[in-house]
């Protein structure tokens, strides 16, 4: 991990290089490299933390009190994780941050981001601002997907999540962030059934895809 690394994450941005190494030490920095299927946070936690995706991929998963698991959302690097659940200290659901990819993640004091140190740092308002603005992203991408599943067939989802994947691409043809067990999970339906759908969408000329590059055809 390095000071231009750090300074490349939207939590850090307008955040100078000597801040941003006296806010490793501040904020009880350190850095971990989850293998594809490791868990990295669970929260509620007795000790809170954020974390930030510096490689790879972090799934964020749902658990409810029955166990029933579901995909809430794919970060990418620069997300930020664990802030949201952390924060409102939600105790009926748990919230399970678990490596999709090989990846490298920095784990900070949750506390310590919240309440400035006695030094009062000059980069902690800064951070915080950022911060911010980032859960306000992370909870439009979630209203996103409350669009989505809420539609009432499969390939209303579908095409529901493939329009949003062409808008943000700004183009016709896009390739989606998962695969097919992950958008199964993610649409909240059965990964056969979506791949008949899927395949029928294909036959009637709605749409085309190579594994994850689909192309909107209408």
């Amino acid at each position: 991990m390095t000071v231009e690394e750090l300074r490349g994450c939207p939590l850090f941005r307008d955040i100078v290089p000597e801040d941003l190494q006296a806010m490793l030490g501040c904020l009880s920095a350190r850095e971990a490299a989850p293998r594809r299927g490791d868990f990295i946070l669970r929260t509620p936690d007795a000790h809170p933390l954020l974390g930030v995706v510096l490689e790879g991929e972090v799934e964020m998963i749902s658990e409810d009190s029955f166990g029933k698991k579901s995909l809430l959302s794919v970060l990418p690097v620069g997300s930020i994780f664990g802030e949201s659940y952390t924060c409102a200290k939600a105790r009926n659901r748990t919230i399970a941050y678990q490596a999709r990819t090989h990846s490298r993640v920095l784990l900070l004091d949750y506390g310590r981001i919240l309440h400035a140190c006695k030094l009062v740092c000059r980069f902690h308002h800064r951070m915080i601002e950022n911060m911010v603005e980032l859960i306000a992203e992370k909870n439009l991408t979630l209203v996103e997907k409350l669009e989505v599943v809420s539609r009432t067939t499969i390939r209303e989802k579908l095409l529901t999540y493939l329009a949003r994947q062409a808008e943000a691409a700004g183009a016709r043809t896009f390739t989606i962030p998962m695969g097919r067990t992950a958008l199964a999970e993610y649409l909240c339906t059965d990964r056969s059934a979506m791949t008949r759908e899927l395949a029928r969408m294909r036959d009637e000329g709605l749409i085309d895809y190579t594994k994850r590059t689909f192309t909107l055809r209408q």
